[in-house]
């Protein structure tokens, strides 16, 4: 489970030094309107209220990635529980600012994919700022249990722009275009609109209920192991899904990211 984790990390700061370097060094040279050689028609001269909006889902998106494995890490709570809860605000007002600018930019210009990618990036976004606020309301009012899972649920949330990348490299890598058109309107596109977020709220509520019921009657205080085939099948599924990140982040590095980040610090071309 640790490499996993720690793999899944690693992933995804990369995938946030992209946003930030590309997104946010662009911007700050002022040549935004290069976001188009990322992703087609993202940036609008015409339209300042859409790229603004645009431009503040994908900065405080890579800002969240970064952070958001540390506010998970119960060493970090424990050790410095003042860092926590300032990068917890950090983290929040970001995940406010990702999901209010993706929603206004969907209100405002409407999606490359249209009606269905319009609901259900829609969707997404509107739950990450439901997620965020509640994460944020249950933790000062010291209701640490509900503020937990809010936050776990924000931490599923987040990482879903990284995951729709993967998921979409590995269905390109085993698949080809099978679904896909260059305007996302396919059938394998309009499921890929919720298939980034939803199944990830999903392990979530899995992951709440299993802490939850760890907590109430101590199953872990006494020694018990899940020993026996179960276990070795759910470690090598593990261990596979972490081979899985490692080859797709290094195919994304390399194509992409990387590039990328030398594009937005540079200037050079992708």
């Amino acid at each position: 489970m640790r490499q996993l984790v720690a793999v899944t990390w690693a992933s995804g700061a990369i995938f946030g030094a992209y946003i930030l370097a590309f997104f946010g060094g662009t911007a700050v040279n002022g040549t935004a309107a290069r976001w188009n050689e990322s992703l087609p028609a993202l940036h609008d001269a015409g339209a300042p209220v859409a790229t603004a909006a645009i431009g503040a889902h994908f900065i405080a998106g890579g800002i969240l990635l970064l952070l958001g494995p540390i506010q998970l890490m119960g060493g970090v709570r424990r050790a410095v529980p003042g860092l926590h809860r300032w990068l917890g605000r950090l983290y929040v007002m970001c995940a406010g600012f990702a999901g209010l600018g993706g929603l206004a930019y969907g209100l405002t210009t409407g999606t490359l994919g249209g009606t269905m990618m319009n609901l259900g990036f829609g969707t997404y976004g509107a739950l990450m700022s439901l997620a965020a606020v509640l994460a944020y309301a249950h933790a000062r009012a010291r209701r640490y249990d509900q503020h937990r899972a809010w936050a776990i649920r924000l931490f599923a949330l987040t990482v879903g722009s990284w995951l729709y990348r993967i998921e979409y490299g590995f269905w390109f890598l085993t698949m080809g275009r099978l679904g896909h058109t260059s305007h996302f309107t396919g059938w394998f596109d309009a499921v890929m609109v919720f298939f980034f977020y939803v199944p990830n709220l999903a392990v979530a509520e899995l992951a709440i209920r299993s802490y939850r019921a760890q907590s109430n009657n101590g199953s872990l205080a006494n020694g018990s192991r899940a020993d026996g085939p179960l276990a070795y099948a759910a470690t090598v599924v593990l261990l596979a899904t972490a081979a899985f990140v490692i080859v797709a982040t290094c195919s994304f590095t390399a194509d992409y990211w990387w590039p990328g980040i030398v594009a937005g610090i540079t200037g050079a071309s992708l």
